[in-house]
């Protein structure tokens, strides 16, 4: 399903240096497959995260997916996959803070179908069961940690996506949100969704069927 190619990334820091944060990375997922790659801040983790999901174009590189080089296309084409292929969970949420949450989840169906009504039906139905139907009104800022990333994993899969990936998802979480979010992640794989989560922490990591390790850019146990 995914196949990354000896990708590198690097940047030019404030003095003017080059900066590598991926060094030659290959890795292959398969559909339906639940992955983990855990490594310490600084590591790469978000950068390799961003440049799966169609975010980040690589210095040097390809990413596959579903057998199509994403980066061979336009960005019109990779705007298409992060809205309709790909779900993506930010460790900021990145919830749009005057919407409420049933807006929130609803709004990339919305742009999908151009239906508000279907959307909201289907954002309702998500929210719902996960557990937030007393939340459907509520703003952001009247939402609890927990509970906006809850919102935000309903948001990234209301459009069926093949994929999730998802940023340090529990990284604001107590351990008992922790369990219940990496539960959830659990329930949308065996549904089929295949599911990417970067994360510091080996306990989450160990959630996932395969745990890859990054450090220093370079990924151990890839393939």
């Amino acid at each position: 399903m995914l196949e990354l190619n000896s990708v590198t990334q690097q940047f030019r820091n404030n003095q003017k240096e080059t900066v590598t944060a991926l060094s030659d990375v290959s890795l292959k997922v398969q559909e339906g497959e639940f992955v983990s790659i855990v490594g310490p801040s600084g590591s790469g983790k978000s950068t390799l995260l961003f440049i799966t999901g169609a975010l980040l174009r690589p210095t040097k590189g390809e990413v596959y997916l579903m057998g199509e080089d994403i980066y061979a296309h336009p960005a019109s084409y990779r705007a298409g996959l992060r809205l309709e292929r790909i779900g993506f969970v930010f460790q900021t949420f990145n919830l749009i803070p005057y919407l409420n949450a049933l807006d929130n989840v609803a709004l990339p169906a919305v742009l999908t179908t151009g239906s508000r009504r279907k959307a909201t039906e289907k954002a309702e139905e998500l929210l719902r069961r996960f557990g937030l139907g007393h939340r459907l009104n509520h703003r952001v800022s009247e939402l609890s940690v927990g509970e906006r990333q809850r919102v935000a994993i309903c948001r990234s899969v209301i459009n069926e996506p093949a994929l999730i990936l998802a940023d340090e998802p529990t990284g604001n979480l107590d351990p008992e949100m922790t369990h219940e979010v990496m539960n959830l992640f659990a329930e949308l794989n065996r549904n089929g969704i295949t599911v990417i989560i970067v994360t510091h922490e080996e306990a989450v990591a160990s959630y996932a069927e395969r745990v890859l390790h990054l450090r220093g850019g370079i990924l151990q146990n890839g393939g």
